[in-house]
């Protein structure tokens, strides 16, 4: 069984076969349809340089106010002494994993900020 390069999720008939990093991937429909190719790129860059993959922490409990929250309230604990690009991408790794969209976070983020 093939399985998207994003999510794991099975791959059917309608994926799609798109440049991630430095070769082609196949990703499914849902991801194909979710994020524009500058947003996969980020998305598979990330996962591969820290580990698990889009959506590797979700279940049918995960609550996305309360993982945005979390995150929010880990630059404020950790901001001190700390750069915003290391925070940054720390944030943006755990949305990942949480299933949550880069362009969900930053909205969300900046209503909580």
């Amino acid at each position: 069984m093939v399985k998207c390069r994003l999510c794991q999720a099975a791959v059917k008939k309608t994926s799609k076969i798109v440049r991630l990093g430095t070769s082609y991937g196949v990703i499914c429909h849902d991801c194909a349809e979710e994020f524009d190719p500058k947003d996969r790129e980020l998305i598979f860059n990330m996962c591969t340089a820290f580990g698990g993959y889009y959506g590797k922490l979700r279940d049918k409990n995960t609550n996305n106010y309360q993982i945005i929250k979390a995150i929010s309230e880990q630059y404020n604990i950790h901001y001190k002494g700390t750069s915003l690009t290391s925070l940054d991408v720390r944030a943006l790794h755990q949305a990942f994993l949480y299933g949550i969209s880069p362009a969900q976070i930053v909205q969300s983020l900046r209503i909580l900020s």
